[in-house]
């Protein structure tokens, strides 16, 4: 599998089946890479989202075809079985971008939503699917941190930086097969990704 965007499939690689890429940001900053990566892997994707995320990417003609499961709608907040029930049934081959990891630190302990992001991330690893999953890392204290990057495979790490009155965007792998790498300049604009520069 790879994200659609050249410099970070670079740095990533091939992400084989299996795999599980944890993107640590702030909010809901980078959730246009996951959308990317659907784009790319529109044919074999599944997305689990809130009401507004589906709305939005409705919007979006490469996924138009793109199956949902709706946080709110197919399962409530506590029904986490619900969850990886619905998991265990996705075919091998999969990509599945879960969206809804900030919702559920509402309304779960950090411990709980880390048994869940455990538990799927087995089932992605048995059923060889490829899993992103998007974590707001001021959420989460650190010990919980590393235990949500030692469930994965991968970690993407997204932060900003206040540079003479402007917002610096940096991303770096933070852990790969392929190793790690420095931050790059992140640059959102128009809901297109481009990663430019190495940053310090």
């Amino acid at each position: 599998m790879k994200f659609g965007i050249p410099k970070l499939d670079e740095l990533l690689g091939e992400i084989p089946e299996g795999s599980v890429v944890l993107i640590e940001t702030l909010g809901n900053l980078g959730e246009e890479i996951v959308v990317e990566a659907l784009k790319e892997n529109s044919d074999k994707s599944i997305a689990f989202v809130t009401k507004r995320l589906k709305e939005e990417f409705e919007k979006i003609p490469e996924l138009k075809n793109m199956k949902y499961i709706v946080f709110g709608e197919d399962f409530a907040p506590q029904e986490l079985f619900k969850i990886t029930y619905k998991l265990r049934q996705i075919l091998s081959g999969y990509l599945v971008g879960l969206f809804f990891l900030q919702p559920l630190l509402v309304f779960h302990p950090q411990e709980t939503v880390y048994k869940f992001f455990s538990e799927v991330s087995s089932i992605t690893h048995d059923n060889k699917l490829v899993l992103i999953a998007i974590l707001d890392k001021r959420l989460v204290d650190e010990r919980t941190l590393a235990m949500f990057e030692n469930a994965s495979t991968h970690v993407i790490e997204i932060a900003e930086e206040l540079e003479k009155f402007r917002v610096i965007r940096g991303i770096r792998v933070k852990k790969s097969p392929k190793g790690s790498s420095g931050f790059y300049e992140l640059i959102i604009k128009d809901g297109k990704i481009t990663i430019g520069e190495p940053l310090g």
